[in-house]
């Protein structure tokens, strides 16, 4: 798989946290057929991505939710400027204040980016010249910038350059370079840095275990990487099986999964993981109290299984206890917990097989959160669509009320 030119201006860039999507880490040209699917195999055919690929500009080219437990959104426009609402107690939407929104108003510090994540009470954005910049709480070193000073505009990391794709969990971050290797800081106390110890770290440093890497994606103690040959390895806490070793040990250094080959896109949530597969079938490993492995059961698994309900997938992205799919046809797919209407289906009833959400479609990108319980879709005409939680305006419709289907956000 061809690693992108993170420089590249004139093409387009998707990223999101719990949503490292088949359109993840791939610059596509503006040019190109309108409203059609194509698949972009990799040099060994081992692996692939699909991709929707639109003639048309869109203005919203990259979102990402708010993690664990916290309520805020981030989306990337296609002229590089980043734009936030939602709850802002730790300055997390980098607006250089500490004022909570419920309507996008741009962050301040950053521009010229090409992708965007959020963790619990912070954000990252990776610039077109490789280097991320963070905002929001810092207690544990999460933004990588040698302090544990919180910041309410954007600040450089260290320890990082030619970077092209970025992720966070709860209180680590995680960037993945040019040359497919894997760096990360924040907390480590479960070992989801991937150094081989359980020291915080407020500088990137590199992960062990895991080169020629193309995709990342943070659960809330937990990464995941997606190495070019379709293969998926993982580290950090394991308690629920969501490495997807076949046990229940965590690991400071990245182990490849089990149960899954040919993968082409990753996401995790809270305490699971999901891979997509090459043939458009998803599969999932972790905790599954609410049916968010989408394997019509609620029993935990420590190995990779087939999701049920969910063909032709193209995208994927996890919540705290459900999870998204998203099918070549533009159309939005969910399972798992249900209590604030996150699934978009018109009820706040949980679903242990993928069930179609309403109130989308032609979606482009997906993204959700692993605690606020609500959900972001891209269209592909550049509109943000978003369900669910909506206490803090994080789904940017210029209200607090939730929705148990998706509905337009105010346009940043």
């Amino acid at each position: 798989m061809k690693k992108p030119n993170p420089v590249a201006r004139n093409f387009l860039r998707f990223a999101g946290i719990s949503a490292v999507v088949a359109i993840a880490d791939k610059f596509i040209p503006l040019k190109t057929l309108a409203g059609t699917w194509t698949k972009l195999g990799n040099p060994t055919g081992s692996a692939g991505t699909w991709q929707k690929i639109t003639a048309t500009t869109t203005n919203r080219m990259g979102i990402c939710a708010g993690a664990s437990g916290n309520q805020h959104s981030v989306v990337l426009r296609s002229d590089g400027l980043v734009f936030a609402c939602g709850y802002n107690g730790d300055g997390q939407l980098g607006t250089n204040s500490t004022t909570s929104r419920s309507t996008f108003v741009q962050a301040t510090g950053i521009s010229n980016a090409v992708a965007v994540a959020c963790g619990y009470n912070f954000s990252l954005a990776l610039r077109s010249d490789g280097l991320v910049f963070g905002s929001g709480e810092n207690s544990h070193g999460n933004l990588g910038d040698n302090s544990a000073s919180n910041r309410s505009t954007y600040v450089q990391a260290t320890g990082i350059s030619n970077a092209y794709a970025i992720a966070s969990g709860v209180y680590h971050s995680v960037a993945l370079r040019s040359d497919g290797l894997v760096f990360a800081c924040g907390y480590n106390g479960s070992g989801e840095l991937g150094d081989n110890s359980t020291t915080n770290h407020s500088t990137f440093v590199q992960a062990l275990g895991v080169s020629n890497a193309v995709a990342i994606t943070c659960g809330s103690n937990h990464t995941v990487a997606l190495r070019s040959d379709g293969l998926v390895f993982a580290c950090g806490i394991n308690l629920d099986g969501q490495l997807g070793i076949n046990s229940t040990v965590s690991k400071s250094t990245f182990v490849q999964a089990t149960g899954i080959s040919n993968a082409i896109a990753i996401a995790a949530g809270s305490f699971h993981t999901i891979a997509l597969r090459a043939d458009g079938l998803v599969y999932a490993t972790g905790y599954n109290f609410a049916g968010q492995l989408g394997n019509n059961s609620t029993t935990g698994k420590s190995t990779f299984v087939q999701a049920t309900g969910i063909s032709n997938a193209v995208a994927v992205a996890a919540g705290g206890f459900h999870t998204l799919a998203l099918r070549s046809d533009g159309l939005v797919f969910a399972c798992g917990y249900n209590s604030a209407g996150q699934l978009g289906v018109n009820s706040t009833a949980g679903k242990s097989t993928f069930v179609q959400a309403t109130g989308i479609s032609n979606a482009l990108a997906i993204a959700t959160t692993r605690g606020g319980h609500f959900t972001l879709a891209l269209r592909s005409d550049g509109l943000v669509f978003a369900c669910g939680n909506n206490l803090a305006g994080q789904l940017g419709d210029n209200s607090t009320t939730y929705h148990s289907t998706f509905v337009q956000a105010v346009s940043p």
